[in-house]
């Protein structure tokens, strides 16, 4: 969790304790984030590998580190709801997101542009596996991206790490 919380040791934290739970009793954390996943439209118990990747959406978006890209989005809107992440890690670099504006029409592609804009600053974007027309999407240092693609799939989450 630190590759997304930075110094921020009490969200870090409070994400540990979600992900522990749903790691070592998925049917407990079910149960004790129901309205959540009501709000996801989950009223039915889900495969112990789909609730976990959710558990670790849910946990970073509780703490304002994630962001749902609508698959209609734009490079310059993905790069506006990142720059939020950015803020909430209080780091210091920022995307352009008026630079991104002519970039091609909505889509996944759209990712390519924002991860190139990212990589200029030293930063990497991670796409977090979702079953949804939504985007769930993360930054971390460019540095830390393969220790975090690593312990992402040791833990058994699905992500992607540009």
């Amino acid at each position: 969790m630190q590759f997304f919380t930075l110094a921020d040791a009490a969200a870090a934290q409070r994400i540990t304790e979600r992900l522990a739970l749903v790691l070592r009793d998925p049917a407990a954390y079910q149960e004790q984030f129901a309205e959540e996943l009501e709000e996801r439209g989950i009223v039915s118990a889900l495969p112990t590998q789909e609730l976990r990747d959710l558990a670790l959406i849910d946990a970073l978006l509780s703490e304002d580190l994630l962001w749902e890209s609508d698959y209609q989005e734009k490079a310059n809107e993905i790069a506006e709801g990142l720059n939020e992440i950015l803020q909430q890690q209080k780091r210091v670099q920022r995307l352009q997101p008026a630079a991104l504006l002519s970039r091609r029409e909505p889509g996944p592609e759209q990712l390519d542009a924002v991860q190139d804009a990212l990589e200029v600053l030293g930063l990497a974007l991670v796409l977090f596996t979702l079953d949804s027309d939504s985007y769930p999407l993360g930054v971390v240092a460019e540095t830390q991206a393969e220790n975090a693609r690593q312990q992402a799939r040791e833990l058994g989450f699905g992500v992607t790490v540009y």
